[in-house]
């Protein structure tokens, strides 16, 4: 009991007050892909939408309102990046963005779909990226939620919001702190989550999988900072993309500034570009509107 409740914090990040669940039970089942086996789990009815994860988070912290709203229409794919949550690693570090991308890619074809759609959060959406330019056959459309197009064209957050957020003894509170803006708004959707995500876990919902190993966090830093911040064959390859693609950001975004949306869009071709109000986890502040927005998309 002691546990969840200091757990409570950081799951509240990923849940709202307000929407009524269907008795829908997560069954999670393992793949081996490559050299290891992803833990995942399916719902939903529709077009497969494989969902992958950002920095520090397992499957079982995506919203469940945002789930709830994207399933009516999709199959949703939800997975644990390697070493984190119920996936295994290797004892060698080989978490770079183009191997979790590939993972992502050998989860589709171990699943017996032909294509996918492809939606990433944060640092999973520099890992969809990845999937997009190199895994092109397998996908039916790609939805980049708060991107960062690396290299050179990438504008950086702060170096003290980056201190922090790289920081591998961050705290829970200086992670929602993070994640959603400084305002009246976000503090009420922060509080909201509490309740909402331990109703969802209590109720089981949502997967018990909050595993977050502290030397998983240290790989997916190096990941996403020192070798990202070396790509610069990334944000050229965006302008070869040929599916459609919808870049999203909150206005209020710290962590990966909005103007990394607009960059990216205006290299892919055609791409949509949408802002909704709420920082970094803007598609858990806004989830109804976002789901709005996600199918005008896919129509």
């Amino acid at each position: 009991m002691k546990k969840f409740l200091i757990l409570a914090p950081l799951l509240a990040l990923f849940g709202f007050i307000g929407v009524a669940y269907a008795q829908f039970k997560p069954e999670v089942k393992y793949a081996q892909v490559g050299d290891v086996k992803l833990a995942y789990y399916t719902r939903g009815q529709g077009e497969p939408l494989i969902m992958i994860m950002g920095y520090a988070a397992t499957m079982g912290m995506w919203d469940p309102a945002l789930l709830e709203e994207l399933s009516k229409n999709n199959t949703l794919i939800l997975f644990d990046n390697r070493g984190i949550g119920l996936s295994t690693d290797t004892k060698e570090n080989k978490t770079t963005i183009p191997q979790m991308a590939d993972d992502a890619a050998g989860l589709v074809k171990a699943l017996g779909y032909k294509k996918a759609n492809v939606l990433g959060w944060s640092m999973g959406a520099r890992i969809a990226q990845q999937f997009l330019i190199r895994h092109p056959d397998l996908v039916i459309k790609g939805i980049l939620c708060a991107p960062n197009p690396g290299g050179t064209a990438q504008v950086k957050s702060t170096k003290k919001v980056s201190d922090e957020l790289n920081n591998p003894d961050l705290s829970v509170m200086g992670n929602i702190e993070l994640l959603f803006p400084n305002n009246n708004a976000g503090k009420q959707a922060a509080k909201d989550a509490i309740a909402r995500v331990q109703k969802a876990k209590a109720s089981g919902v949502i997967p018990d999988d909050f595993n977050v190993p502290k030397e998983t966090k240290i790989r997916q830093d190096r990941a996403r900072n020192a070798l990202w911040d070396a790509d610069t064959q990334n944000y050229l390859d965006l302008k070869n993309l040929k599916m459609p693609v919808m870049v999203s950001d909150g206005r209020f975004d710290i962590l990966d500034v909005p103007k990394n949306s607009q960059i990216i869009a205006n290299q892919i071709p055609f791409a949509w570009l949408t802002y909704f109000d709420g920082g970094h986890a803007f598609m858990y502040q806004q989830h109804k509107r976002f789901a709005d927005t996600f199918n005008a998309f896919m129509k």
